[in-house]
């Protein structure tokens, strides 16, 4: 848990049946009475998104994979609650694609997926109300393809640290349809999303002040410059800046 006087952000991981498809599940609390302004850096994930004013639903949005840095501003008093979908999530629990969101966000209806039955208690009760919708809708699905499980075991494990053939040649799907796959279902090619995830992998090293990589890049010009291209800002400026306007670092969870 992060907390100050005026945010406090909680965070919250799967049960064993949803690994593959559910990264994490958060709380974020604006409890000043300003406007909070922060940024997020590019995650590798697709997001559901609940926000919520003196326990009343206010907004229900979608974002997709982010390519580049996020401006972000929660009115006061405003409770967020988002859920970061793996990549073969949007098929077997969505069953739909989302690559409309590709650094987007669109609205969703509050009975999409039957999210109006929520009721918004403490944190660990409303993950428990999501996690038995996301269950139901997982046993919809007649099957779930071996491919589809080993993609999303391989990337989560590695984090951009492999290179595109070689995902193919380890997952036994070629390098051609997991490229259709991934476009159709969120928007973007195997090595584009490679490296939003190495930029990700990255951030630890930069929250703790180390700005040579440690893997991933051919020398430090090259990580500058895909650090950069992703979210903006140097190494270095994302260090400095992680306790006011990129605190998404300081809770990222150690891989």
């Amino acid at each position: 848990m992060t907390e100050n006087t005026d945010h406090i952000y909680n965070e919250l991981y799967p049960s064993e049946e949803l690994d593959d498809f559910i990264s994490s599940y958060f709380e974020a609390k604006n409890l000043s009475k300003k406007h909070h302004h922060f940024s997020i850096c590019p995650d590798g994930y697709v997001k559901l998104i609940i926000q919520l004013v003196k326990g009343k639903v206010v907004r229900f949005i979608m974002t997709g994979l982010w390519t580049k840095e996020l401006d972000i501003v929660t009115p006061p008093g405003v409770v967020s609650y988002g859920i970061r979908l793996k990549i073969i999530a949007p098929e077997y629990i969505l069953h739909r694609d989302t690559k409309e969101t590709l650094n987007n966000t669109i609205p969703l209806d509050f009975n999409y997926l039957n999210f109006n039955t929520i009721e918004f208690t403490s944190f660990e009760n409303v993950v428990k109300q999501i996690e038995a919708i996301f269950l139901k809708r997982l046993a919809l699905n007649k099957e779930i393809r071996p491919n589809r499980l080993r993609l999303s075991q391989l990337l989560y494990n590695t984090f951009g640290d492999i290179q595109a053939q070689e995902v193919a040649k380890q997952i036994f799907w070629s390098h051609r349809e997991i490229n259709r796959y991934l476009n159709k279902y969120v928007g973007i090619s195997l090595k584009k999303y490679l490296n939003v995830q190495k930029c990700y992998r990255a951030y630890l090293q930069i929250r703790e002040g180390e700005f040579f990589p440690e893997k991933g890049f051919f020398d430090q010009a090259h990580f500058i410059r895909e650090v950069k291209k992703h979210t903006g800002q140097t190494p270095r400026t994302l260090y400095q800046k992680q306790n006011d306007q990129f605190i998404q670092l300081k809770n990222i969870k150690k891989l």
